[in-house]
């Protein structure tokens, strides 16, 4: 049995990732396709545009055999963490012997060697680091020109160009820090990669098959649904549809704005500063700007500055909203990471796939939230409360009223697919 497996956000799932799993399942000659997903929220400190139930029948109706779920911690942090927390998972689990990420550059090899590169972090590399930082820049982009340096000085033959558009590129970043992750880990997990197609990663043009899931957000904003049957898998199109006809679907971040300005005008500043993300005085800008803007979209661009991404940003402000706490993240973290692996679904013909999970799994599997949340204790249990609140916070935010119900994470039952 050769298990493949993918780490993904299926935001919404479409013909790119139909393209990303067809192809990974021939290049690794796999038997079983295992998906890490990112739930409710996604990594550039966002709610997903439909829940995580619904998109996890799109994974399955696609060709995934078993859908496990990235911790929301781990799931709404920068490209570094999200990456450990998906790769770990992966590694932990003990039944996944090769896995494959899209990549924009389509080659292993030099993104092999810039994640050894950051892997090993020379002084000279540090140095660099921070002295970029120290002027002012974001870190993503302080950590390219000191990589740039560092690469210019060591007399590797790769043009400056070329080095920056691969360290500027969404898909590569993370393709480096799944790298960087199986390093830390000793992982035997072998690593392929498939150059991305179609659309790039925060492109919003939608003449192509291959549009990116932002085009496809963004089109939804305008209520045109008929960009779902251009740019995705039909049955994929067909259950988001369904999410929307239920009043389900979409779900944008413009709707937490009000629990944000609550939470804005209630914490005090000592605990915003407290808040994952939230550091350097970062909480009194966003108390000053949240005096004047009270919409998301509004407030994350007026926070934003050279030194501040948007992503960070949003993921700061997400982290409020989630009420996850540096302190809490930093205990997930140092101890291990994930401390369970969640059962969002599977197909009925990976049963092979499931008893050998269940044998292997160096954490618990969690397939029935009532009892999980009876069983565990300590940080496991400390996770899951994490996801049962996210999950909370999410429901409110569904079109329908009627539909705004607490206690989903009880309710909602695993995803079978009987094929």
């Amino acid at each position: 049995m050769r298990v493949l497996g993918l780490i993904t956000e299926y935001n919404p799932f479409h013909n790119g990732h139909l393209y990303h799993l067809e192809e990974s399942k021939k290049i690794t000659n796999s038997d079983f396709t295992v998906v890490v997903m990112s739930g409710n929220y996604v990594q550039r400190g966002e709610p997903a545009i439909v829940d995580k139930w619904t998109r996890t029948k799109m994974a399955l109706e696609a060709g995934a055999d078993l859908v496990l779920e990235l911790p929301v911690v781990y799931a709404t942090s920068s490209a570094e963490f999200f990456a450990f927390g998906a790769i770990s998972i992966l590694h932990h689990s003990n039944i996944t012997d090769c896995i494959s990420f899209g990549s924009e550059l389509g080659s292993i090899d030099l993104l092999s060697q810039i994640a050894d590169f950051l892997f090993f972090e020379s002084d000279h590399y540090k140095m660099k680091l921070k002295a970029y930082v120290s002027k002012g820049l974001a870190f993503p982009l302080a950590r390219n020109k000191a990589l740039i340096s560092e690469f210019i000085d060591k007399k590797i033959n790769i043009p400056k160009e070329e080095l920056n558009k691969i360290l500027s590129s969404s898909n590569n970043i993370l393709a480096i820090e799944y790298l960087k992750a199986l390093k830390l880990l000793k992982s035997p997990i072998e690593v392929f990669t498939i150059k991305r197609q179609g659309a790039s990663y925060n492109s919003t043009q939608l003449d192509s098959i291959f549009a990116s899931a932002t085009g496809i957000r963004n089109s939804l904003k305008n209520n045109d649904y008929s960009i779902l049957y251009k740019t995705m898998p039909k049955k994929c199109a067909d259950l988001f549809l369904e999410s929307i006809n239920l009043g389900k679907a979409p779900v944008y971040y413009n709707d937490f704005s009000f629990e944000l300005q609550y939470l804005l005008k209630t914490m005090p500043p000592e605990t915003i500063s407290k808040i994952m993300e939230i550091d350097e005085g970062l909480e009194n800008r966003i108390i000053k700007s949240g005096m004047n803007h009270f919409y998301i979209n509004d407030l994350t661009k007026s926070i934003k500055t050279k030194r501040y991404t948007l992503t960070k940003i949003q993921r700061a402000l997400l982290n409020m909203l989630l009420q996850i706490y540096s302190k809490d993240f930093w205990d997930f973290h140092n101890n291990g990471g994930p401390q369970y692996i969640r059962i969002l679904g599977f197909r009925k013909t990976a049963s092979p796939l499931l008893k050998k999970l269940k044998l292997n799994s160096n954490l618990p599997i969690i397939s029935n939230i009532k009892k999980s949340y009876v069983n565990l204790q300590g940080l496991p249990k400390k996770m899951l409360e994490k996801e049962i609140y996210a999950t909370d916070i999410y429901s409110l935010h569904y079109p329908k009223v009627s539909q705004r119900i607490g206690g989903l994470e009880f309710s909602s039952p695993l995803i079978i697919i009987n094929k």
